[in-house]
């Protein structure tokens, strides 16, 4: 794995001794009876810019902290090219202390000597943005939802049960769970068999499985049981909806459990006998 470049200082100019580091420089000093008054001390100049593309920053902050003396140092900002020049300083240790927004900050010991000029070029590495981490959610879509089951709920034709719904009302037979429902009734049946399905005048309802019309007329209790359902849907012939309408009678949607849960027993093999003799008797009465 590369390393990340790390922040950058070289003394471009003599004038300066950056500690600790190889092939730094001592200042050139003039000649001192050529030195006037004003120009004592070393003249600090430097430049500023982005390790990764060269680039100049501007408003970078930069202090120089005289060691020994809290007084004699000098901070300021760098121009729109990344340019600073600080005053005349006095020769000594100093520490250097460069941040820009975005990058990482730089602190390095300089040592002025002499009564030349030091230029300095900086180079600030960009700073690693620890972002809060992101958390995806992936949630399957079950069966229910698929078909569309709570939208048409939603809407509030028809009687619905979810899977909660039907736990809780602990029926032994499938026609035991809507036998309440307003407009069904259910004909008892006999040798602890389920009753039989009725709408409103006395008609069987078209029983739809899975999305599947059962043509010839089911009885639920032959195909299913309880623990078989996902969820039920029951509607009079006015409320079915346009995809499942063909009777004037009414229709069931029955809706077996999803697999993808893990829960639920799997039909049995009666029951799916039971279903393709169904689909098979009606195939041979409609040819």
């Amino acid at each position: 794995m590369q390393a990340r470049p790390s922040n950058r200082i070289a003394a471009l100019l003599v004038g300066a001794l950056l500690i600790p580091g190889p092939g730094a420089l001592e200042a050139q000093e003039e000649p001192r009876d050529t030195l006037r008054s004003d120009q004592e001390g070393v003249l600090v100049r430097g430049r500023v810019v982005d390790l990764s593309s060269s680039r100049p920053l501007p408003a970078a902050s930069v202090v120089l902290e005289h060691l020994e003396d809290p007084e004699g140092g000098w901070s300021g900002l760098t121009d729109s090219v990344g340019v600073f020049r600080a005053p005349r300083l006095p020769p000594a240790e100093y520490t250097i202390r460069v941040e820009a927004l975005g990058f990482d900050p730089l602190e390095h010991r300089l040592a002025l000597a002499g009564y030349g000029s030091a230029d300095l070029q900086i180079e600030l590495a960009p700073a690693a943005l620890e972002l809060e981490p992101i958390v995806v959610v992936s949630r399957r879509r079950t069966r229910l939802e698929n078909a569309g089951f709570y939208e048409r709920r939603e809407r509030g034709f028809g009687h619905s049960l979810t899977r909660e719904e039907i736990e809780e009302r602990q029926a032994m037979f499938v026609t035991d769970l809507v036998r309440t429902m307003p407009g069904v009734t259910v004909t008892p049946g006999t040798m602890g068999r389920g009753g039989v399905l009725r709408m409103r005048g006395g008609c069987e309802p078209d029983v739809v499985l899975d999305g599947v019309r059962l043509s010839a007329p089911v009885r639920l209790d032959d195909i299913l049981s309880v623990n078989d359902l996902e969820g039920i849907e029951i509607y009079s012939g006015s409320t079915t909806p346009m995809q499942y309408s063909r009777s004037s009678c009414g229709t069931v949607l029955a809706w077996t459990r999803d697999p993808g849960t893990g829960d639920g027993k799997p039909w049995s093999w009666k029951r799916v006998g039971a279903a393709a003799g169904f689909l098979l008797l009606g195939w041979l009465l409609a040819g």
